[in-house]
């Protein structure tokens, strides 16, 4: 079996796949970046714009990317184009909304994985971490209807923020349930989180790859 993913950064993501690959089983994975081939002067055009969509990635390099979703669109659904003919499923390495992509294959979106699991758990009182103070908003917004109080509150998973992450889930402690609303974010991210907040925290990676994991197993 084979799974493709795509990242709006580049790839391969070496910060990602290789913490999710034992939950997928014996696959063979196949990657493709939004921003593969491009020149640093070319990345820095799609950086979002006052009031665009706002998401944060990584280059292979590990540097942190700003970019508007509205001018990577196009670029992810190329990815998927390319790796649907090869692959049996498609995930995306991010969890922002993209309900303009579509595949021939299944595709997993972490973004709805996170919704409709949280959603199920009926919580009173959501916390959600984010990369960037300026998806702060738009995260509420995402939100807005799954829990009666959502708290947002931005650490980025690719600056090596520890404390700041301490700080942040020190101020979740109130809240019924923790979501790191970042593929960026890894399973040490999760263990600090819990352990500070003493809270259940949902990591999407592993959400998206145990359900990858699940859709593929004889």
């Amino acid at each position: 079996m084979k799974v493709g993913f795509i990242t709006i950064g580049q790839s391969p993501r070496v910060d990602v796949v290789p913490e999710i690959k034992p939950y997928l089983g014996d696959v063979e994975i196949i990657e493709c970046g939004a921003l593969d081939g491009l020149t640093l002067e070319e990345i820095k055009e799609l950086a979002p714009k006052e009031g665009e969509y706002v998401l944060v990635s990584r280059l292979r390099d590990g540097t942190q990317v700003r970019l508007s979703k509205e001018k990577i669109v196009k670029r992810l659904q190329e990815c998927i184009r390319k790796l649907e003919t090869e692959v049996d499923i498609v995930g995306v390495l991010c969890t922002g909304e993209f309900p303009e992509l579509s595949s021939r294959k299944l595709l997993v979106e972490p973004s709805l994985l996170l919704l409709k699991t949280v959603e199920s758990l009926e919580v009173s009182k959501l916390g959600v971490i984010v990369p960037d103070r300026d998806q702060v908003e738009m995260t509420k917004r995402k939100w807005s209807s799954i829990a009666n109080t959502i708290k947002v509150r931005s650490v980025s998973p690719y600056l090596g923020e520890e404390d700041e992450l301490i700080r942040v889930a020190q101020e979740l402690e109130d809240c019924d349930l923790i979501v790191l609303d970042c593929i960026g974010y890894n399973l040490n991210a999760k263990r600090l989180v819990k352990k500070v907040a003493k809270k259940p925290v949902i990591l999407p990676r592993t959400l998206m790859a145990r359900v990858i994991g699940e859709l593929l197993e004889e």
